[in-house]
């Protein structure tokens, strides 16, 4: 058995507007959207979104791992061409 059908026309309820003076001038009914129930798990979705606005902006470097330490030396100096990280001979070169 199917339960029995809503009434479709319920009376909404009516609100007061006001002239730019401050006088009541009419009274008109709230649109039928504001009969609907409120659905908690839609109001928790839109609140979810909304906060996720406040969030700071992270990201890792675009450039992470492309640039190193290391240059060549060049040609000249009678050693391979290969990366050397900059520093002398010490124990505390590179550092």
């Amino acid at each position: 058995p199917l339960p029995p059908p809503a009434p479709l026309m319920a009376s909404r309820p009516t609100v007061t507007v006001f002239s730019s003076s401050g006088s009541s001038t009419s009274s008109t009914p709230l649109p039928g959207v504001f009969l609907a129930p409120v659905r908690p798990d839609v109001v928790h979705q839109v609140t979810v979104g909304l906060a996720k606005n406040k969030r700071q902006p992270y990201c890792v470097n675009k450039y992470a791992g492309k640039s190193v330490a290391a240059s060549s030396w060049g040609t000249g100096r009678a050693v391979s061409r290969i990366p050397r990280v900059q520093g002398g001979g010490t124990h505390r070169s590179g550092q």
